[in-house]
């Protein structure tokens, strides 16, 4: 009786900890009204010419779409379903970034696979997913799935950096919504 007690104490004390360790990343994300972190995407990070996010300026929408790894059930879905709706994110002026630590290579194959029609950025070394606090380096899967709308202006104006899944049936209308505002 006395293990279990000691047991539950020690659960009961971990929890909260646990807790506030997964909260951690999404308080060091740039928050809705900040302007967007700019990054850099070498050209093999790409499979085309380096780009910043700052090229967009003026120009497009960004939906920055932070994932764990091409070829996850997970992710599967999300680009798959961003693939059958890329006519209404373009309506919307809006140019969907998929970012993962996955190699390129593997991104392009994934692309092709389920015919997604988005860019795919390979953040090996995760310092764009630092910047926008995604990283979970002590997973298997180092980056976690977070969601960043950025305007013309480069503002952030909608973010999900709850690490769930949203497919394009939600997604969208949300992303419709904050370019509306």
């Amino acid at each position: 009786m006395r293990k279990i007690s000691v047991f539950m104490l020690a659960l009961a004390l971990a929890v909260p900890v646990f807790a506030q360790q997964l909260a951690v990343p999404a308080a060091n994300s740039p928050k809705v009204g900040e302007m967007a972190p700019d990054f850099v995407v070498k050209p093999g990070g790409r499979g085309g010419a380096a780009v910043n996010l700052k090229d967009y300026q003026g120009k497009q929408n960004v939906l920055i779409e932070f994932f764990p790894g091409a070829f996850t059930p997970g992710c599967t879905q999300e680009f798959t379903d961003n693939g059958k709706e890329f006519e209404k994110y373009t309506a919307l002026n809006v140019v969907i970034l998929g970012i993962s630590a996955d190699l390129p290579g593997a991104q392009t194959q994934f692309k092709t696979t389920v015919g997604a029609k988005n860019d795919f950025v390979s953040d090996r070394d995760l310092s764009i997913a630092t910047k926008y606090g995604s990283q979970n380096p002590t997973s298997p899967q180092p980056m976690k799935r977070f969601y960043f709308l950025i305007d013309q202006s480069g503002k952030i104006v909608w973010a999900d950096t709850s690490n769930r899944l949203i497919l394009t049936d939600q997604l969208l209308p949300l992303v419709t919504a904050a370019l509306k505002k």
